[in-house]
């Protein structure tokens, strides 16, 4: 997926894939999008609230034509990257989570935006895009990210300012003007260990802290070892 040559990090994103924990100790999926995931597009669409439709879209939508699929699923990694964050139970993936970005006339910026499951929302999934999309964007020659956010979207706005890129916010007509560094900072550095460090504190709560033991091979006998 990536590589260090010389002093720069090559990155193929049309393959990228990890896996990241979330602030409440549970993991996740990021991959790159495929043309095999219409299916899964279109319900992640359906699933999405009025109102995330609205702050996703600047406007609101039915639904996703076959163009759109198309266009969101196919894409060139190159002009356009395009990630999601899933769940995975066995053999079935449901999307909580898509993030992209589309390069302009400017090759060294692009727009990003991102759309996560309204009961998955304030729970890291937007931060966790924008952090591997940066990275990807960064090995490209992409040095800033721009999006234009609703100014009532406060959880968009949030991910934005606590992410510890440098931003620089402009407002118009309601509408928030969002540039943002994919160089990272110290600030930036320090939010995504400290991410790292909660996560990893919350998911050895379920180890440290059960709500019941079973023990194996117990017995009434209190002769016998299982006593």
């Amino acid at each position: 997926m990536a590589e260090i040559i010389g002093d720069k990090e090559v990155i193929d994103p049309s393959v990228y894939a990890t896996d990241e924990l979330l602030r409440d100790g549970s993991s996740i999926h990021i991959r790159a999008i495929r043309p095999q995931d219409k299916p899964k597009l279109r319900q992640h669409f359906d699933r999405l609230s009025p109102e995330s439709v609205y702050f996703r879209f600047l406007g609101y939508k039915k639904e996703l034509t076959e163009q759109e699929l198309a266009r969101f699923t196919e894409l060139d990694f190159v002009r356009h990257v395009g990630l999601v964050a899933t769940l995975r139970r066995g053999a079935q993936e449901d999307f909580i989570g898509v993030g992209r970005y589309v390069r302009g006339d400017n090759p060294s910026r692009a727009e990003v935006a991102f759309a996560v499951l309204d009961e998955y929302q304030g729970r890291g999934i937007g931060t966790l895009l924008l952090t591997h999309l940066a990275r990807i964007a960064r090995a490209s020659g992409i040095t800033e990210f721009e999006a234009d956010v609703l100014g009532e979207n406060n959880r968009m706005l949030e991910v934005f300012g606590k992410s510890g890129f440098r931003v620089h916010r402009s407002s118009k007509a309601g509408v928030i003007h969002i540039s943002i560094s994919t160089v990272p900072t110290k600030q930036s550095l320090e939010a995504s260990e400290s991410r790292e460090w909660l996560a990893a504190a919350q998911s050895m709560t379920r180890v440290l802290r059960p709500r019941s033991v079973a023990v194996v091979g117990a017995s009434r006998e209190t002769s016998k070892i299982g006593g």
